[in-house]
């Protein structure tokens, strides 16, 4: 039997059951059974088993703890233990001494761009200012100096193309999701019933938090048994405490707040279970071309979304109908936009292919067998 190809994936904030490199990335090639998989990345609060993936933790303290410094040399130091063939990055810090195993070891060396670091340290503002810029420098850092020994990138959001204009060897890898077999048919929202709105994932002011509490504000006399529940990853202490000290004030508001990453498997259970999905995101130069994970996720689970009104999103969630754009700030129009979206008829057409990991999956194992012939 010929022997498993050794791949490594590695982030350091990302869970190692990180729904893209795990559920994604990392399904996709085990099944092809070609491949020894390495996940490397932050402590999940419980390691998953599955034949085939091997999973190593290189973190597992506070974002801004100074072990993270450490992270990278231990990352290096599994890598020689691993010898892998091909080596997927994620994060940017990662990069330097993903370079430097490579003189040694001499694998391909893939950059999977999740997210623009440059523009999310310059406009989301989750860091003082003297940070930011230190911030801002070591990406550009690590990026620039990585760039000529990365064979490959992977474009989670079709935006990088004309964010990277100077990078030509990419693949558009997008964070689309598993769609169910079987598909419920179009449905209203039940206005008689008691009703739940979620929002999940990370929680940040650049996606809105503020805006979609005081929209909620406005409309949760509207409707009985109306409650919004935050539930995620608050990276930022202050507003991690600033959080808690509304919830004190109002009956209506659920939270469940980490400072440290969760498990995506929490966050698709919370998902499921919700009636509304809410995505207030500030249309920042750092988001507006983006598409969300948790738009193509919550249309995957054909949930009623109410998304910050995008041109972008709204081309998506328009077509099926899967829900509306809406101004999360325009206060004149919350009560009739909100009546609107009660009135609508959800899903008439099925979610297809645009939404679906399926198309992207063999994309991606495309490349990692031209890569792993060479």
């Amino acid at each position: 039997m010929q022997a498993r190809i050794p791949i490594v994936i590695a982030s350091v904030l990302k869970p190692v059951n990180d729904s893209r490199s795990l559920f994604k990335l990392g399904f996709s090639l085990r099944e092809t059974n070609k491949y020894d998989l390495n996940i490397i990345g932050f402590s999940a609060k419980k390691i998953p088993i599955f034949e085939n993936i091997n999973f190593i933790t290189i973190f597992s303290k506070r974002r801004m703890h100074p072990m993270r410094l450490w992270a990278p040399f231990i990352f290096v130091k599994n890598l020689f233990k691993i010898c892998p063939k091909v080596v997927i990055i994620t994060t940017f810090e990662l990069l330097p001494t993903a370079v430097m195993g490579k003189f040694f070891l001499g694998y391909h060396l893939i950059y999977d761009v999740q997210e623009n670091h440059a523009l999310n340290i310059r406009y989301n503002k989750s860091q003082p200012f003297l940070l930011r810029f230190l911030t801002l420098a070591y990406v550009r850092f690590c990026e620039g100096l990585a760039h000529q020994f990365i064979d490959h990138y992977l474009y989670a959001e079709r935006a990088y193309v004309h964010q990277f204009p100077k990078i030509d060897n990419y693949t558009i890898i997008e964070n689309k999701a598993n769609l169910p077999g079987q598909f419920k048919p179009a449905f209203k929202i039940k206005k008689d019933a008691p009703l739940s709105l979620l929002i999940t994932g990370t929680i940040a002011e650049a996606y809105g938090i503020w805006e979609a509490i005081h929209w909620f504000s406005q409309i949760s006399g509207l409707h009985k048994d109306l409650v919004l529940e935050i539930k995620g990853h608050v990276p930022l202490d202050d507003l991690y405490d600033k959080l808690w000290e509304i919830n004190e004030k109002k009956e209506n508001l659920r939270l469940f707040l980490s400072k440290k990453p969760i498990d995506s498997d929490i966050i698709n259970e919370w998902m499921a279970k919700a009636d509304i999905l809410l995505l207030p995101y500030q249309l920042l130069p750092s988001t507006e071309d983006k598409i969300p994970t948790k738009l193509y996720e919550g249309i995957a689970l054909q949930k009623p979304i109410l998304i910050s009104r995008n041109p972008v999103w709204d081309e998506l969630v328009d077509r099926y109908p899967a829900g509306k754009g809406i101004d999360f700030q325009d206060s004149k129009a919350i009560i009739s936009e909100w009546n609107t979206f009660l009135d609508m008829e959800f899903y008439c057409q099925k979610p297809g292919a645009e939404v679906d990991w399926q198309t992207e999956k063999e994309r991606f194992l495309q490349l990692l067998q031209h890569l792993t012939e060479k």
